[in-house]
């Protein structure tokens, strides 16, 4: 049985809520854990940034373009920066808002034209460590953002992204972490021209998504 559009609108939020609980459930048993990434009522600052210069999956963007077209494309490339503040709610649960930019741009051979897009993103999520030695933690984190979009090509567009992602962590001082993030595990996205190019709810492979726009960030507590 298909389900109409206001079946999906309806069901969409309860599915994040659904993996919202699911997350406080796994928060809850990997507390008794004794040790954590860093003590409780800490502030961190971390930035991340992710770059990648392909053809096609950079391209399609405005969802005008489809992939058998990637031949009349190329120079695309894609980079984002985002700036976030941390709080450690316990040692290996933090709550934190970040903001950030996007830039992507392509070449069209057919049309002769360059198509540029700029995008801003801010919001606060929520995010577990798994810790699995001293310098070594897993992390899961779940988030919302509100986005806007720009183009010379399109009209000016903003939307809402909720999202859980994964991550590695690396501590390579006292006080300073590396980590990769694998994004877009399960989202969800209200309009369907974004800078990721995906369309109302969905679940993704999160390495796949890692290959195709590689994010790495630090993080830093401070005293």
């Amino acid at each position: 049985m298909e389900l109409n559009q206001s079946s999906k609108q309806f069901l969409t939020p309860r599915l994040f809520i659904w993996a919202f609980l699911v997350l406080l459930m796994s928060i809850t048993t990997s507390q008794a854990q004794r040790q954590g990434v860093v003590e409780s009522n800490q502030w961190l600052l971390e930035a991340q940034t992710g770059l990648s210069y392909s053809w096609a999956d950079l391209a399609i963007v405005d969802n005008s373009l489809t992939l058998e077209q990637e031949a009349t494309f190329e120079n695309a490339i894609k980079a984002q920066l985002l700036l976030g503040v941390n709080y450690s709610l316990t040692p290996n649960l933090f709550a934190g808002v970040s903001a950030g930019f996007g830039y992507l741009s392509f070449d069209n051979q057919a049309t002769g034209t360059t198509n540029r897009f700029t995008h801003f993103e801010i919001g606060p999520y929520l995010r577990h460590y798994l810790h699995i030695t001293s310098i070594f933690s897993v992390f899961s984190e779940i988030g919302i953002n509100q986005n806007f979009i720009d183009s010379n090509q399109n009209a000016s567009n903003s939307y809402v992204h909720a999202y859980t992602d994964l991550g590695l962590n690396l501590k390579v001082k006292p006080n300073m972490w590396l980590y990769l993030r694998l994004p877009n595990l399960m989202y969800y996205y209200s309009d369907d021209f974004n800078f990721e190019n995906r369309n109302g709810f969905g679940v993704s492979n999160p390495l796949r998504n890692f290959i195709d726009f590689p994010v790495f960030g630090i993080m830093y507590q401070l005293d």
